[in-house]
């Protein structure tokens, strides 16, 4: 593992600011420093199965539009008319042969060139300019990510030991079964932090906890990247293997299910999660997504309890376990590192 790279050592490292996880600037900041610049995971393959099909989204602000065009090729776009800021679809998944705004009517095609623009008659020079504005997507294995950046590195470059952690995994044959999603009152790293160390299972999961052994649970760190591990009981729903990337990825995989994680902010402190299930034959496994949902449930009772205290004022910063929270530390130095600081 790449641990070096990310500076993980025995020393105890201070947390965070409290004054980090509130407040519209710094929200903005890392709106558009963190997730502005990183690949971002946006659907699947079969979210835009064949050619006018399209999947509208919103990350952390960006309203975004993933399009299959009519060469089968798959594009990305933000999803913003250039005459006055319209969008072009609503979140989720629809289709048609040509993009069209909600707005004003103003037509383009599957490549994001405009066709027409309603009542203005034949289109001038500058209207002919009025592309849509593209963002770089690629696939990794059925998924499809997303970079704003221009110049932005190739996403197998920038997967690194995460595509290789998960590369005797048989992502490819599972298929969208379900989806579900939650909002919390929390800043988004409180939630992600949350999601890097198993320090807290034993108080907040206890279901989970009778599945594991919590005393040998240990998270490996990589560089943007972690895997957790943790030697489960016979009979346990939760066997598998789950693997977190930055900023805010998280892949569960089962024998014969995966469930994909992201959390993404909504403002300073709310946060939308969202988890997508996967299995072979598209079917839920209930077992499976009941003890989801319960995590998620937990998780979401202790991140908005921490995030009232955040914000209570009484808080500054703390120390970090240097056998507990490694990854929250690596977390931590990378949003600092992405702000400058």
């Amino acid at each position: 593992m790449a641990a070096a790279q990310l500076g993980v050592g025995g020393a105890n490292q201070r947390t965070l600011p409290a004054s980090w996880y509130r407040g519209t600037d710094r929200y903005e900041a890392e709106r558009h420093s963190i997730f502005g610049t990183s690949w971002l995971l946006l659907g699947h393959v079969d979210d835009v199965a064949g050619p006018g099909d399209r999947l509208g989204l919103t990350v952390a602000g960006f309203p975004l539009l993933v399009v299959r065009d009519d060469e089968g090729g798959i594009r990305g776009f933000h999803n913003v008319c250039p005459h006055r800021a319209g969008p072009l679809a609503e979140d989720g998944i629809s289709g048609g042969p040509s993009l069209v705004c909600r707005y004003h009517g103003w037509s383009f095609d599957l490549q994001g060139a405009l066709l027409a623009a309603r009542d203005f008659g034949d289109p001038g020079p500058e209207e002919q300019m009025c592309g849509l504005r593209s963002i770089t997507v690629a696939i990794w294995r059925n998924l499809i990510f997303g970079n704003f950046e221009e110049g932005a590195p190739p996403l197998i470059d920038d997967l690194g030991g995460y595509a290789d952690a998960a590369a005797d995994q048989e992502i490819e044959a599972f298929r969208p079964a379900g989806e579900y999603s939650h909002e919390l009152r929390c800043n988004w790293k409180t939630y992600a932090e949350n999601y890097l160390e198993g320090y807290h299972l034993p108080l907040v999961h206890p279901g989970l906890t009778r599945e594991v052994r919590p005393s040998q649970y240990r998270v490996e760190v990589g560089d943007r990247w972690c895997r957790h591990e943790v030697p489960t009981r016979a009979g346990a729903v939760n066997a598998g293997r789950w693997l977190w990337r930055w900023p805010n990825l998280a892949l569960n995989l089962y024998p014969d299910s995966m469930n994909i994680e992201r959390f993404v902010p909504t403002g300073p402190v709310t946060t939308m999660v969202t988890y997508r299930c996967f299995t072979r034959d598209g079917q839920l496994d209930d077992d499976v997504v009941e003890m989801s949902r319960t995590i998620l449930e937990e998780d979401a009772v202790i991140c908005e309890a921490v995030q009232r205290n955040l914000d209570a004022g009484v808080y500054v910063g703390g120390v970090l376990s240097p056998k507990h929270e490694m990854a929250v530390a690596a977390f931590q130095r990378l949003v600092a590192a992405q702000a400058g600081e």
